[in-house]
């Protein structure tokens, strides 16, 4: 751009960069300002010029700029304030199924919202404990495409949702740990309905082959699993399946420990155990919690019965026993037998 054109747009190049050099903890100079606009954008200013540049940029513009005397400016706001960047950082960190290279880009381009101080902080503050990220590269292409694949409108006409196909991929201990296709490389046909989020993984939510089945049925595919995902022309099944489902007792059943039988269970914990109890219980109407004594408490909720819900109560040992009812206490006696006969022999 030539300099008469870069002329033209001074404005905006001071704008450029307070947004790049300011927040509320960095302050900036009318001298900086003309010193940036000369070495980096072939513009020369005298400082008077950038007063009336700001404020502009007050006025005109909205920009939240502080300052004036002592001939120190600062940023104070913009767009998006720098908890709310630093809390949507940590989310791209914490999702498994962003690999580190995607969340390290994620983040930058999350810094292009605060200024360069503030975007080294995105950077350097996040750190999760045991972390696993995915290894499958893609990912965020194949949502991309299962959102295509669902949506009922395109570039603003009606659309018909349609099927995808895909190679699933499982893990074997050959030649170490790595990663094969499913059925010999069978291709999976599947009418997507759904997108969750569970443990920091993406599932879809489809009509097609489950397990060993060939009919097609409701079933869950871990979404970083997928690999050569294509919209196939063909209108998507299963609604009459998916209209039974309830969404919230599918993904408590799929993804946590309850899957069986819904049954009122009490069980008495520890009290240093409440706050474990309510994380997985939750306070609401149907859950009840009293004191037992001085030293424990006893919860009752209505559970989904499962030998996974039965190895969690297990977990806690000593410190927790399901005392009702009498059918699934003698329920959970078996489960603990049956451990102890695979160590037994």
């Amino acid at each position: 751009m030539a300099k008469s054109e870069n002329q033209k747009v001074k404005t905006l190049y001071v704008a450029k960069y307070f947004l790049e050099n300011s927040d509320e903890n960095h302050a900036v100079t009318a001298g900086d300002v003309v010193d940036y606009l000369k070495n980096e954008c072939g513009i020369e200013a005298e400082r008077r010029a950038i007063y009336r540049d700001i404020a502009a940029l007050r006025d005109v513009f909205g920009m939240d700029i502080e300052g004036g005397q002592g001939g120190k400016y600062r940023l104070l706001s913009r767009q998006f304030e720098f908890d709310d960047l630093r809390l949507l950082a940590e989310c791209v960190h914490a999702a498994k199924f962003i690999s580190a290279r995607q969340a390290k880009d994620l983040v930058d381009t999350l810094g292009e919202f605060c200024s360069t101080y503030q975007a080294e902080q995105l950077q350097r503050e996040v750190f999760l404990c045991d972390r696993v990220k995915t290894t499958q590269k893609g990912t965020m292409a194949i949502i991309s495409k299962i959102n295509q694949a669902m949506a009922t409108r395109q570039d603003g006409k009606p659309h018909t949702p349609q099927k995808i196909s895909f190679k699933y991929l499982k893990y074997t201990l050959q030649d170490g740990i790595t990663q094969v296709e499913r059925r010999k490389g069978a291709i999976y046909k599947v009418s997507p309905y759904k997108l969750l989020i569970n443990d920091g993984n993406y599932y879809l939510l489809g009509y097609g082959p489950a397990g060993n089945r060939k009919a097609p049925q409701i079933a869950t595919y871990r979404v970083d699993r997928m690999k050569e995902v294509k919209l196939l022309n063909e209108s998507r099944e299963g609604a009459k399946e998916f209209s039974k489902i309830d969404i919230e007792s599918y993904t408590r059943r799929v993804f946590s420990m309850f899957g069986g039988e819904r049954k009122r269970v009490s069980i008495r914990f520890r009290n240093y155990l409440l706050d474990t109890a309510i994380e997985r219980f939750g306070t609401g109407k149907d859950v009840f919690y009293r004191p037992d004594g001085n030293e424990h408490f006893v919860v009752t909720a209505d559970v989904e019965i499962s030998d996974q819900f039965f190895a969690w109560v297990c977990g806690f040992g000593k410190r927790a026993k399901i005392i009702a009812p009498n059918e699934t206490i003698s329920m959970i006696k078996d489960f603990v037998c049956n451990i102890k006969s695979l160590y037994d022999n």
